[in-house]
Order: C-alpha cells, then structure tokens, then sequence
C-alpha cells in the first residue's frame, strides 16, 4: 500500500485542496491512504474520514504544528494517528500533548532554509525519533539529502510525504508498506518496515500558497 502522510487542504491558510479534490487524486494517482496534516488546526478529519471510508482509503487524523518558543519560530512537527486538535506551543508541550495521545511525532523538513528550518535538531531527536527526510515542496535535492544523512547518522524512523497544497501535488512523495488498516501501518512504521518514494514537485506550486493565503484563489 501507498500513502501519502503530508497533505494540506483548504483548511490551512496556504492550501486549495477542498476534501473531495483530495480523495479523488489519491484514488487516481494509486495511494491506498493519507495523512491530512493542516497547520495548526483539524477542521478537515470529520469530511475526510467519511469521503475517505467510501473509498476505501486508509485515513489519518494528523496535524502539522509549528512550535514557538520564545516569540520565535523553532520549526515544525506533526503529528499522525491524533484523536484531537493540538495548539502552537513550546516544543516540549506540543510532545507532550501528542504523546498524551498516542500519535507517531514526526519533525517536518527540517534542512528547508527556505521556509521553517528546525531550530536545534540535535536537542529535538532526544525526544522525537522521525523525521521527514523527502518532502516534495523541498526545491533543492540537497535539502532532502541532508535530511535523509542526518536520519541515517542518527538512527531516525525515516519518513516521506509530499507536502501538497493542491491537489496535483499529492502522492509526489509516499511510504509504502504491506498493511491494510491504520494500526498495521502505525506497526510498520515503528518497526520500519516501510519504503520511501518520491520526485519533487515544480517549483511553480510554491506561487499558489501566497494566493490562497490573500483568498485571491479559494480551493481547488
């Protein structure tokens, strides 16, 4: 099975994808599941869940959270496999809250300079031990390698998503294991036994999230 566990949907400031898009191109690029991870909120799991169930699709309740420390932005994790919504917070609280939930803690794109770079990464993987080491939206290869370096030299679950804030952008990046339900998948990836895919998306998607975010584009 093929799943996409980093998908934004309209819900998040800077996504398009409306629930229906979203259920409808993971079904057309082959996915057998996804992750809905907006940021900061989870508006999106009760739609998703029921188009999701009618198509047979694996569907996690996840959300990406930016942690603030300080007034300042240390980067962000999400969360996947939550029950409820998790608020921006210091990073040990947002742990805190998500372990308290039994959610798998992954930290987000963490070597992207061009948009949230993880703050101290040496003292995080103390308490967190996945990582994203391919993200789609990442523009340069080399963002991604260095994760995935990182990853290995640490001994970090490694995971992949596609980060898409519209639909054409979904199932770029996807892990890929033998499971059928939500709880074999959770087994998979902690025992890591998953594979990871993945091409980047063009550049050009990232002019789309500037647009959503002036409601100049609403949904796609």
């Amino acid at each position: 099975m093929k799943l996409d566990l980093h998908i934004h949907s309209y819900y998040s400031k800077c996504g398009l994808s409306s629930p229906k898009s979203i259920v409808k191109k993971a079904r057309e690029k082959g996915l057998g599941g996804f992750a809905i991870t907006d940021h900061d909120l989870c508006k999106a799991w009760n739609e998703l869940a029921q188009l999701a169930k009618k198509e047979n699709l694996v569907f996690l309740k996840g959300e990406e959270i930016e942690i603030k420390e300080e007034g300042k932005t240390r980067g962000e994790i999400s969360g996947l496999f939550m029950n409820e919504e998790v608020r921006p917070a210091s990073f040990d609280e947002t742990v805190d809250l998500l372990r308290a939930q039994d959610a798998v803690i992954v930290i987000q794109h963490p070597f992207d300079w061009f948009r949230k770079p993880f703050k101290d990464l040496d003292s995080a993987i103390k308490k967190v031990k996945a990582i994203e080491v391919f993200n789609s939206r990442c523009i340069l290869p080399s963002m991604n390698k260095k994760a995935l370096k990182y990853a290995k030299m640490h001994n970090l679950i490694q995971m992949a998503g596609s980060d898409a804030h519209t639909p054409w952008e979904i199932g770029n990046a996807f892990v890929e294991c033998d499971c059928n339900s939500e709880e074999e998948l959770r087994t998979a990836i902690m025992k890591r036994k998953i594979a990871l895919q993945g091409k980047l998306s063009l550049p050009l998607v990232h002019l789309f999230s500037p647009l959503a975010k002036k409601g100049i584009i609403k949904r796609l």
